[in-house]
């Protein structure tokens, strides 16, 4: 006799009714919380439907959500590691895992890649912000490197992007030699349409310059994990920084972002007398668990190999769309490496509807509309996909 798979979502119901009967608000107010948290979580399954392609918001694994859950009880704080050594020891391990797949030699967790853009550019400031304020980036680079150098007072100058989305090597070329900057900022994974720039190529224009280099890997960085992928340790390896969301690509739930160096952090020179030992000197502070925890149980239950194959399995889903859609009479697409795909119908189609049910969302290539397939999420199915677009073909 096969028993049912309990979800997690179901227990958690289950137990919050369980809990919410023990406190002392009255049977209707319960009722009345206890329906509130149904709707969230029955809203929380979009991320599971086959469909579910319009941003990087994929399904979070459940049994990472258990490690937030975790977490959130243990509240352990890695500004005091000599209280928490279990927290220590499950850090190493994330970033002995992650740093030679991005060939850099340590790390820190960080909330997204919004904080890690920040937080790389700061330290590059302090590296070589003596010699340029000038901060180089691709015009299809994330905004938040423009908040970022709005942050730092830095002196952001957009470099065009070639046809295929990439930064374009002359440009940043020429741009470089006008004036030497401060760092440049490769994007691995744009966020529109997925496209990785030309990490070595940037790497020879930088040359013996002294000038920090920065990838921005939030979305591509799970190329890493794959072998023979267009980005390996070699390519990412040429960077003084790397920034990494597993939030967008590994099914983690938010806040899960990694930030990885070439050199090691130094402490903090601030006075932190009621601390045992001082901070590093990086834009997050009080952290542990949350930011650890779901990772560590992902990459020990799956490892390198299972992550891996959940990964290739989506890019071929994401290849397959896009053969499909280049196969209809009137329509095209484009596959990144990274597995977004952007497409365009036919002009009289207009897929209004299949954007506000969050299948698909609308981008720009080349200053043109276009719709955009994101395959973040493990459930995501080309057929779904296909299914959908029926009555417009």
């Amino acid at each position: 006799m096969s028993v049912e798979k309990t979800t997690l979502s179901a227990s958690l119901n289950q137990t919050i009714r369980q809990y919410l009967q023990q406190t002392e608000i009255n049977a209707f107010q319960q009722q009345q919380l206890a329906e509130k948290i149904d709707l969230i979580l029955r809203k929380a399954k979009r991320h599971n439907q086959e469909n579910w392609a319009s941003h990087m918001t994929p399904a979070v694994s459940e049994l990472a959500a258990l490690g937030q859950l975790v977490a959130g009880l243990h509240q352990g704080n890695l500004l005091s590691p000599e209280l928490y050594p279990e927290l220590c020891n499950i850090e190493k391990d994330i970033f002995d895992f992650f740093c030679p797949l991005f060939g850099q030699k340590s790390g820190h967790a960080t909330h997204g890649g919004t904080y890690g853009n920040l937080d790389a550019l700061w330290q590059a400031r302090k590296k070589f912000g003596l010699n340029s304020k000038r901060v180089y980036a691709s015009d299809q680079s994330h905004y938040s490197i423009a908040k970022a150098c709005d942050i730092l007072d830095l002196d952001l100058q957009l470099i065009r992007s070639n046809p295929e989305q990439q930064m374009d090597i002359e440009a940043l070329k020429q741009a470089c030699g006008i004036q030497a900057p401060m760092a440049i900022v490769a994007t691995a994974g744009t966020t529109s349409s997925g496209q990785l720039d030309d990490v070595m190529a940037i790497k020879t224009i930088i040359g013996q310059t002294p000038c920090w280099l920065h990838i921005d890997a939030a979305w591509g960085g799970f190329l890493s994990l794959i072998n023979n992928s267009p980005l390996t340790d070699k390519q990412f390896g040429l960077a003084d920084s790397v920034c990494f969301d597993p939030h967008k690509s590994l099914g983690q739930p938010r806040p899960c972002g990694l930030l990885m160096y070439q050199q090691k952090i130094k402490t903090t020179a601030i006075s932190t007398h009621y601390l045992t030992q001082p901070p590093r000197d990086t834009l997050v502070g009080s952290y542990g668990a949350e930011l650890l925890l779901p990772l560590w149980l992902t990459i020990k239950t799956l490892g390198k190999p299972g992550l891996a194959g959940q990964l290739i399995e989506r890019l071929e889903q994401a290849r397959q769309f896009a053969d499909f859609i280049n196969n209809q009479s009137g329509w095209w697409a484009q596959c990144s490496p990274s597995g977004i795909v952007c497409f365009t119908a036919p002009e009289q189609q207009h897929l209004a509807d299949l954007i506000e049910k969050g299948i698909f969302s609308l981008t720009e290539l080349a200053g043109k509309p276009a719709y955009r397939a994101v395959f973040t999420s493990h459930a995501t199915r080309c057929e779904a996909l296909i299914n959908d677009l029926g009555p417009f073909l």
